[in-house]
């Protein structure tokens, strides 16, 4: 009789609903303070860097301006743990991953979008303490993303229309909404040559 209870229970805590495991925090991007995934957007650009592979950033941009912009590698600057690198030179994919071309700066065209790899001294990070932009007198600093949020991001970006004559349709259709900071551009101190 006792080997009768002890299969009844066994049956019954197997059959029985077991409690759902508690799901994971979500983390809200606002709270990250490392990430591989960054991003700023508003009305006239949205830079996104994303660490692809520990030391491989990729550095994308869709520019809704009018007006073209030249962009130089060193004006984009990763902040890795206690140190802020510049990149050196953007890496141009050709279609050969042998062959990539390697330039100081890219021509940012008015109503255009553009990827590159940065090439600097990123050593073997795989996530990022912040990432800034340098653009004529202002640095756009970009905010951490979760992964979620990042790929959220760039289904939207890719529905962007740029031949449109006007992106607010497109901002409220694919509610976009503006990450980062603007700000005056940083500047970088000489010393009086005597």
């Amino acid at each position: 009789m006792r080997t009768f209870f002890l299969a009844a229970a066994l049956a019954a805590a197997q059959t029985a609903p077991r409690p759902a495991p508690p799901e994971p925090p979500r983390v809200d991007s606002k709270s990250l303070e490392r990430s591989p995934y960054f991003a700023f957007v508003d009305r006239e650009y949205i830079f996104t860097v994303e660490m692809v592979k520990p030391g491989v950033p990729l550095l994308n941009f869709v520019s809704m301006a009018d007006k073209e912009r030249t962009l130089a590698a060193k004006q984009v600057r990763l902040a890795l743990q206690n140190r802020k690198v510049p990149a050196t030179f953007f890496l141009v994919d050709t279609g050969n991953p042998k062959e990539p071309v390697v330039v100081p700066s890219v021509r940012m065209r008015p109503r255009s979008s553009f990827g590159v790899r940065l090439q600097g001294e990123f050593g073997q990070e795989a996530e990022l303490e912040g990432a800034v932009v340098g653009l004529a007198e202002e640095d756009l600093k970009l905010v951490p993303l979760t992964s979620l949020d990042f790929e959220n991001l760039a289904l939207k970006i890719n529905r962007l229309n740029l031949g449109s004559p006007d992106f607010r349709d497109d901002w409220r259709v694919l509610k976009l909404d503006t990450l980062g900071d603007r700000a005056p551009a940083r500047r970088v101190r000489v010393a009086p040559q005597n």
